[in-house]
């Protein structure tokens, strides 16, 4: 049988990037096929430490959650203010097909890793930027954090919970793997745009960016010649037979109609409250919501839930075709057979026999492969392989770990 091969290899990527975002981008690319190699300072990416506040154990050779953004990467670490290291990183740049960075552009131009320099020596780089707040206007220089770019910037703390409520608290660093993803679409439409012009590009994109497209209905839909500003209130939604309710084991179900003024009449006998069918208030989504009669439509349905478990309600609403789900807690998810039927967790074993169900990238292929996932490795692990590579001796390599270029 001919060995499976990965939609990505033969791409040479150089990452010049921390923590979640862009090195997201990286092990997806990796996953895929491309040969990555990760260049560290000699402090190492702050992402090994996130396990502190995560309570999840981050020592240098056993570190789940730094093994997410970086398995299957070459790992190697350069002082680039070192004129050694500022060489190594030119070497490593000479054939490579893309540059990727979230280093801060003024930064990069002091080092000498600005695009016009690099698109000057090497037209056929991709040089793949992400940041915060955009390239542009008065706030790209702001540091730019998941909480801050993505979700406080663009609405969804302020708008998604009951006015009052004190904000609720994302899980690290979502927003930051939601706008991975779009910035590992880009990447790939540059090497495609490549292949037609022979030119390599600067692609980029921002977690402010990402957050606006990942919440643009809601961001047009409050627009104030729409409906402007609107109270997310739990007695008002939109739609009554789109929501959450509780059911009498204690734990909360969505359910969902497909249009409401299409399954009214489905729902409605479901439900047990044929009054509504009669009732002009209740005959359109326009006419719940200015009449207020949703209020009394979801006061109803609230206490119809309380009279069965979730499990009962489930079982019933499948059997009559309705789109349903029970909420579930995140700890539910690394042993969801569903999940795991479909590789999308999968058991990765770390040192010490440590075993971890570890989420994976999360597009298959029929006829390609991927890496399988492993442990990243301790800072530098790999820096005397990669520095081979690149044509340095032995020496060489010793002369650069000597005078702390290298590590």
């Amino acid at each position: 049988m001919a060995e499976v091969k990965m939609p990505l290899e033969g791409l040479k990527v150089v990452e010049l990037a921390t923590v979640v975002a862009a090195p997201t981008a990286g092990r997806m690319l990796c996953a895929y096929g491309a040969e990555v190699i990760k260049v560290e300072t000699k402090i190492g990416d702050e992402m090994r430490h996130a396990g502190e506040w995560e309570q999840v154990v981050c020592e240098m050779d056993k570190n789940p959650l730094f093994a997410i953004q970086n398995s299957g990467k070459k790992l190697t670490s350069i002082d680039l203010k070192s004129p050694g290291g500022k060489e190594a990183m030119l070497r490593l740049l000479d054939g490579a097909d893309i540059f990727l960075t979230n280093v801060r552009l003024p930064s990069l131009g002091r080092l000498g890793l600005d695009y016009d320099t690099l698109h000057a020596r090497w037209p056929r780089l991709i040089y793949a930027h992400f940041s915060g707040f955009g390239t542009k206007g008065p706030d790209a220089a702001k540091p730019g954090f998941d909480s801050t770019a993505f979700w406080l910037r663009n609405g969804p703390l302020a708008d998604w919970q009951a006015p009052g409520s004190f904000p609720f608290t994302p899980t690290y660093a979502f927003g930051d793997m939601a706008t991975s993803s779009a910035f590992f679409s880009g990447i790939l439409m540059a090497v495609l745009g490549r292949e037609k012009t022979g030119e390599g590009t600067f692609v980029s994109t921002s977690l402010m960016a990402s957050g606006i497209w990942c919440n643009a209905i809601g961001v047009v839909s409050h627009q104030k010649q729409f409906a402007g500003d609107r109270v997310n209130d739990p007695l008002r939604p939109s739609d009554p037979f789109s929501h959450f309710y509780k059911c009498g084991d204690g734990r909360y179900i969505g359910v969902f109609d497909n249009e409401y003024r299409r399954e009214l009449a489905k729902f409605a006998n479901l439900f047990g409250i044929p009054e509504i069918l009669d009732d002009p208030r209740c005959a359109s989504l326009e006419e719940l919501a200015r009449t207020d009669a949703v209020v009394e439509v979801v006061t109803k349905l609230n206490e119809i839930f309380l009279t069965k478990s979730s499990a009962e309600w489930i079982a019933y609403l499948e059997e009559n075709n309705v789109s349903c789900e029970l909420m579930r807690r995140l700890s539910d998810v690394s042993s969801d057979p569903q999940a795991i039927a479909n590789g999308f967790v999968e058991e990765v074993e770390f040192k010490d026999g440590l075993k971890v169900m570890m989420p994976c990238p999360p597009v298959k292929f029929s006829e390609f492969g991927t890496r399988p996932y492993v442990p990243a490795g301790v800072l530098g692990a790999d820096t005397d392989e990669v520095f081979h590579g690149l044509g340095y001796s032995d020496e060489e390599i010793a002369a650069l770990r000597e005078s702390g270029a290298i590590i």
